[in-house]
């Protein structure tokens, strides 16, 4: 059962870590609009999955526990 938990952390990972790139793409382009030789920010799966690692991890190590026991409850 925990397998599934954290399949489902890293896909909540994966939009938390999409909005991450696109707001700091925002953020990049806002402070770097006038500049004539400004490279672009680009969204690769790199980034994209390791920054969904990392929210994975974190929200397993604060939630997961919790979450493990509400789900083996339920099933009962």
């Amino acid at each position: 059962m925990d397998q599934y938990i954290l399949v489902g952390y890293f896909i909540f990972g994966l939009g938390l870590s999409y909005l991450t790139i696109i707001a700091f793409r925002y953020w990049h382009i806002k402070i770097h609009q006038s500049k004539k030789y400004s490279h672009e920010v680009r969204i690769t799966p790199f980034a994209l999955f390791g920054v969904a690692f990392i929210y994975a991890t974190l929200l397993y190590i604060s939630t997961g526990e919790l979450v493990t026991r509400w789900v083996v409850a339920s099933q009962q």
